[in-house]
This record gives C-alpha cells, structure tokens and sequence, in this order.
C-alpha cells in the first residue's frame, strides 16, 4: 500500500508539469493566432475589438478549460 501511495504522488508531480506545458503551447499558440489576426484586420474597428476581447480573455486563462471558454465565447458572438 505504501509503495502505491508513494507511486501515485510520484506520478502526480512527473504528470503536472507536461500538463501544465500544454496549456502554454496552447496559450501562446492562441495568442500568436490573434496577434495575426489583429493584424490583417487592423482597420476594422469592430473585429479589432472582438480579438482585443480575445486576446485579454487568453491571457486570464489559468487552464485548458478557461482557453476553451475563451474560444467557445468568441465563436458564440
């Protein structure tokens, strides 16, 4: 029992950072997306806003599920 216990907090601490390394590729991808897309949208005031909502919305994400609200509230808009 003491050898699973102790296997499963070893497999929690290995497993949480390559979690947590997949929402900052996904963070950032979003970003660098948004940031292109502000771009070629630089003279239309009202998408301008929408991505700038966006993009502040990304970087307040703390997790995989806040970026999926982010992105499932942009599409619903």
């Amino acid at each position: 029992m003491k050898k699973l216990t102790l296997g499963l907090l070893a497999f929690a601490f290995i497993a949480t950072p390559a979690f947590a390394s997949d929402f900052q590729v996904e963070q950032t991808m979003l970003l660098n997306n948004i940031t292109v897309d502000m771009d070629k949208f630089k003279d239309d005031a009202g998408k301008l806003e929408t991505l700038t909502q966006k993009k502040a919305c990304v970087e307040k994400a703390t997790d995989l599920d806040g970026l999926k609200e982010c992105v499932s509230k942009s599409h619903s808009e």
